[in-house]
C-alpha cells in the first residue's frame, strides 16, 4: 500500500509540473507566479472535494458540496482530455524546434485548439454520462449447452459507483433498465458504491427492486474495500442479494445445473486478509455450466484452468472516454467487450455508472444482457 501511495504522489507531482509548463507556454505574458497559482487552483478543484469527501462523508447531502463535486469533476474531464491531446503538439514542438520549421506561435495555436477540442468532447461526454446506461445485448454460444439453459438471460451491472454524483434518479434508471430486460439472473461485478453504507442508504435502497428468478449475485470490487467491505457485504445481503467471496451456489433450471461462483477483488488481501481471490475454490462442484463473477478481467488467468465456462468482469470502464479508451488497452489485455480466453468466454463491462469525471464520450455506460445459446 505504501508503494502504491508513493506512485500516486509521484504521478500527481509530474502532472502538476506538466500542467504548469503548458500554462506558461499558453500564456507567455503571465507571470510564473500567476500560472503556478492557476495550476494549484485547478488541482485543488480536481482533488480537493474528493479528499474532503473521504474525511467528511457526511457532507454528501450538502448542496454546496454537490455543486463543488460536479464543477471539480467536469473541469477534471476537460483537463484530462487536454493533457492527452497536447502530447502530439509537444512532440511536434521538440522536432520542429530542432529542425527550425515550427514557430512557437503555431505550436501555441495548436495547444489552444487542443484545449477547445477537449472542452467540446468533455461536454458531449457529460451529456452521454447523464443520459445513463443503455442495454447492450450479447449472445454467447456454448457447445453442448443443455436445452434447459438455452436462452438463459443474465443481466450484468458493474462499476455503478453510487456516490456524490450518482444518486437516486440514476440508480432508479438502472433498476428500470435491468427489469425491462427480464433477466433470469442478475450479476453485480463490483464497485457498487463510493461511500459509507450509512450515508448512501437512500440511493442504495432503490436496488432492492432488482429481482430475478435465479437470484441476484454480488462480488466485491476495489472501491468496495475503500469504504469497508464488511459493512457493504452485509448491506447487499440485506437487499436480498447473494454475496460471493471465493464461494459458489448451485442453481437448477429444468434438468440442467449452473454453478455461479464469485471471487474477491484481486487487491482485497490488502484490506481483508481472508479475502484471497481463489477461482479454484469458487469452482468447486459439478455443473453443466460454470460462471464466475470477478471484478477484474485478469482473474481469467486462473478461472480458465479452474474449469469455468464464462467470466463476467468490469473494472476497466473501457477507458470511460476517448482518448483514454485507447490508452487503457495498453494496460489491460482484456479491456471492453467479449473475448475468448482459451475455452473461457470473458465479457468485460465498460461500467454501468462512471467514476471521476462524469465523462462517457464514445464509451457509453451499459447494462449488459447476456443470452446463452447452443453453438451450431
Amino acid at each position: 500500500m505504501r508503494r502504491r501511495a508513493l506512485i500516486f504522489w509521484a504521478i500527481l507531482a509530474a502532472l502538476i509540473f506538466y500542467t504548469d509548463f503548458q500554462g506558461r507556454f499558453l500564456f507567455p505574458g503571465a507571470s510564473a507566479l500567476s500560472v503556478a497559482a492557476l495550476t494549484a487552483g485547478l488541482f485543488a478543484l480536481f482533488l480537493g472535494w474528493q479528499f474532503w469527501y473521504r474525511s467528511h462523508p457526511g457532507f454528501i447531502d450538502s448542496p454546496w458540496f454537490g455543486s463543488l463535486a460536479w464543477i471539480g469533476a467536469v473541469t477534471m474531464g476537460v483537463w484530462a482530455g487536454f493533457v492527452l491531446f497536447s502530447v502530439p503538439f509537444d512532440l511536434a514542438g521538440l522536432l520542429g524546434r530542432g529542425g527550425g520549421w515550427l514557430r512557437p506561435g503555431s505550436l501555441r495555436s495548436g495547444l489552444a485548439a487542443a484545449a477547445a477540442a477537449s472542452a467540446v468532447i468533455a461536454s458531449m461526454g457529460l451529456w452521454q454520462a447523464l443520459v445513463g446506461p443503455t442495454i447492450k445485448e450479447v449472445s454467447l454460444p456454448f457447445p453442448k449447452l443443455p436445452k434447459d439453459l438455452s436462452g438463459l438471460r443474465i443481466a450484468q451491472i458493474s462499476d455503478l459507483h453510487i456516490g456524490p454524483m450518482i444518486r437516486e434518479s440514476y440508480v432508479r434508471r438502472v433498476v428500470d433498465a435491468v427489469l425491462s430486460s427480464k433477466p433470469d439472473l442478475i450479476a453485480i461485478t463490483g464497485d457498487l458504491a463510493d461511500g459509507s453504507v450509512e450515508k448512501l442508504r437512500r440511493p442504495v435502497e432503490i436496488l432492492r427492486g432488482l429481482k430475478a428468478p435465479l437470484g441476484v449475485y454480488f462480488v466485491t470490487g476495489n472501491h468496495d474495500y475503500y469504504w469497508g467491505a464488511g459493512p457493504w457485504l452485509k448491506r447487499v445481503a440485506e437487499l436480498g442479494f447473494i454475496p460471493l467471496v471465493d464461494e459458489n451456489r448451485l442453481l437448477r433450471r429444468g434438468n440442467a445445473s449452473i454453478l455461479i461462483g464469485g471471487v474477491a477483488d484481486l487487491q482485497a488481501p490488502h484490506f481483508v486478509s481472508a479475502h484471497r481471490s481463489d477461482p479454484r475454490r469458487a469452482a468447486d462442484g459439478k455443473a453443466d455450466l460454470k460462471i464466475l463473477l470477478a471484478h477484474r478481467p485478469e482473474s481469467c488467468l486462473e478461472a480458465e484452468p479452474a474449469g469455468f465456462d464464462l467470466q463476467l468482469s468490469g473494472h476497466t470502464h473501457g477507458g470511460q472516454f476517448f482518448p483514454f479508451s485507447l490508452i487503457v488497452r495498453l494496460v489491460h489485455r482484456y479491456c471492453r467487450g467479449l473475448y475468448r480466453h482459451g475455452r473461457l468466454w470473458l465479457y468485460v463491462s465498460p461500467g454501468t455508472g462512471f467514476w471521476g469525471p462524469p465523462h462517457r464520450f464514445l464509451i457509453p455506460a451499459e447494462v449488459t444482457l447476456l443470452r446463452l445459446e447452443a453453438a451450431p
